[in-house]
């Protein structure tokens, strides 16, 4: 019943034990899906918030000039021009990168019968001197006939954030030209009378600059890491058939359209991403309340032409290291998983390990007990009848000389099968650790299996078995040690009597073969037309203490040990003991043994050994 028991709470331990992996499994998979989504939001938001200070950095540096010149509002044509000179010498004096600045140029276009009147500042002499219409400005005289737009201030992302400045007003009617590039101011302009300004102050900047100093000294501030540029970083502009790179922070990098960048930014804040709805786009989505663009706007300056979005000034950025962050983000995923996964396969190993010890050591504790009934059950009917003998003899029963010979002869019968039941015990212990290695040697199969049906003579007649004897005098020598040999094949005799049925009939035939792996080998087989072995007892009939169900119920005797004996001995030898069997038609054992090397064989000589000294099954006569 307590058997039972076990075996029915075992599918539900076992049931318990699978939903846990698998809930294990799910939140393992969840928590790791979490804590990337949350690396990816953080990384994505660092490196936002990176892009945003580097595009407001450089809006500062642009600005700082026009900011100087904020008194040129009051401007007045009746005023000295040189207010500008004074202010620009200010401004000089305390920028960062004063050489950005290239030339300063006040363009009069108050005459619209003529063209316009030109005065550039002179670094000489600190004063706006007239000049021709310089080539660096290209066409810009003609644009700056034109009326001023101020459409431009209304769409998204263009306005100039005063929250964060609170300069807003000062830089509102400044103007960018890209193609110069150009700062633009117009003064005096009367946009309720005719939309049309009649004087522009026109900053022109260095991109040199711009591409050797300012945007290097940006990525190194904003994009640094602990040994160098953590990204790679481009400003470029224009299509892939037109592109012009303005700075670049590697070679090539910004010489073709990167596919994988990590982030990217529309300088003018024109065009905007869909997915952030802001001109910054990063690879993976930002906080809920949208990153930092949503605390820090994009501002800069209306530009001053109506050029393409296309032509826009870009920033592109790309981690450096291992590929993309999506790709860094996505292979974190995936180790976590692995790492995951890992541990909890270890777990089910683990799990699994336990199981299948607990019930091998449920099984080995029954088949233990098995034993003990056994060796129990085989050692009282021999104590039974040595006790009934020796108190027959104590009180006087037998008289004779005869009936004490008779007597006697009993007595040693079952001291003998003590005996050979013990010897088993025994040898079982020693094959298990190994013992007696060194006593191997060359020994003759056609002597043992002589030896053995002799010693085997008796049970042989008693049990009127046939033996069928095919054993070819010639058969070379074989590694083993001969008592050892023997026992193996009496227990394999004695099983087939045991197990024997109507037909009376046992086979014993020795060959040589030659297999692939182990060599020459000599195969001696034990054949019986008994009772065979299930398919379910196959795998286990050389176990220690395993017996059969139906060997039990049929209660035939046995300790469970003399297969599992003879296994071991064979392959202590360095040989092998296999079954084929059939239930109903009966079984062959085989014991291989291998062949031993010419040079090896030497006269037979007593080993001495301490192991294998007495048989299982010594020669005796039967009583008559």
């Amino acid at each position: 019943m307590k058997l039972f028991k076990e075996r029915a709470s075992l599918p539900a331990v076992l049931l318990v034990t699978a939903t846990v992996v698998v809930a294990l499994a799910v939140l393992q998979y969840r928590w790791n899906r979490e804590a990337s989504e949350a690396t990816g939001v953080r990384l994505a938001d660092a490196l936002q918030l990176s892009m945003i200070n580097w595009h407001l950095d450089l809006f500062r540096n642009l600005s700082e000039v026009c900011l100087t010149m904020r008194m040129a509002a009051e401007f007045s044509p009746d005023e000295d021009l040189n207010q500008f000179a004074e202010r620009f010498a200010e401004w000089q004096s305390i920028a960062r990168y004063p050489d950005i600045v290239v030339n300063v140029f006040v363009v009069d276009g108050r005459q619209p019968d003529r063209p316009v009147d030109t005065f550039r500042l002179s670094s000489r002499t600190g004063r706006f001197e007239p000049v021709v219409w310089p080539e660096a400005l290209g066409t810009l005289d003609a644009e700056l006939a034109l009326p001023v737009s101020n459409e431009a201030e209304a769409l998204p992302g263009r306005q100039l954030t005063e929250s964060f400045y609170n300069i807003g007003s000062a830089l509102r009617d400044w103007r960018f030209d890209p193609t110069v590039p150009a700062l633009l101011r117009p003064l005096n302009q009367d946009l309720r009378a005719r939309g049309v300004p009649s004087q522009w102050l026109v900053i022109q900047l260095d991109e040199s600059v711009l591409r050797s100093r300012i945007l290097p000294d940006l990525a190194h501030r904003y994009f640094q890491g602990t040994s160098g540029l953590d990204y790679e970083v481009a400003v470029v502009a224009g299509t892939s058939e037109r592109r012009r790179v303005i700075y670049e922070s590697d070679q090539g990098f910004g010489d073709r359209e990167v596919t994988d960048a990590d982030g990217r930014m529309d300088i003018f804040g024109r065009v905007w991403d869909e997915s952030s709805q802001s001109p910054v786009a990063i690879f993976h989505r930002t906080s809920e309340n949208s990153g930092p663009t949503a605390a820090v706007g994009i501002s800069w300056f209306p530009l001053f032409r109506q050029t393409p979005q296309d032509e826009d000034w870009r920033l592109v950025v790309r981690h450096r290291r291992g590929g993309s962050l999506s790709t860094f983000v996505t292979d974190m995923q995936r180790r976590g998983l692995a790492l995951s996964f890992g541990a909890l396969f270890l777990l089910v190993v683990s799990m699994s390990m336990l199981v299948i010890t607990s019930i091998r050591a449920q099984r080995l504790a029954r088949l233990q007990m098995d034993f003990v009934t056994a060796v129990s059950h085989e050692l009282r009917t021999p104590l039974t009848i040595i006790g009934s003998a020796a108190d027959n003899i104590t009180s006087g029963v037998v008289q004779h000389k005869a009936q004490l010979q008779e007597y006697g002869s009993v007595i040693g019968d079952e001291v003998s099968r003590l005996s050979g039941l013990v010897e088993r015990v025994l040898l079982f212990a020693a094959t298990r650790d190994g013992q007696q290695r060194d006593a191997l040697g060359p020994v003759q199969p056609s002597e043992i299996i002589d030896a053995v049906l002799a010693s085997t003579e008796g049970l042989v007649r008693a049990a009127q078995f046939t033996i069928d004897r095919d054993v070819p005098p010639d058969l070379p020598p074989v590694t083993g040690e001969l008592m050892a040999v023997s026992q193996c094949l009496e227990n394999l005799i004695t099983n087939a009597l045991k197990y024997s049925r109507d037909e009376r009939w046992i086979g014993i035939r020795a060959r040589v073969v030659d297999d692939a792996k182990a060599g020459r080998q000599v195969q001696i087989s034990v054949s019986d037309h008994g009772i065979g072995i299930g398919a379910d007892d196959l795998p286990h009939i050389f176990e220690p203490f395993y017996r059969s169900p139906s060997v039990r119920l049929a209660q035939i005797h046995g300790t469970g040990l003399g297969l599992a004996l003879a296994k071991q001995v064979a392959e202590w030898m360095g040989g092998s003991l296999t079954v084929t069997s059939e239930p109903g038609r009966g079984s062959t054992f085989t014991l291989s043994l291998r062949c031993t090397p010419s040079s090896l064989v030497t006269p037979p000589v007593e080993t001495g050994g301490e192991l294998f000294t007495t048989s299982l099954h010594p020669p005796r006569t039967t009583a008559s």
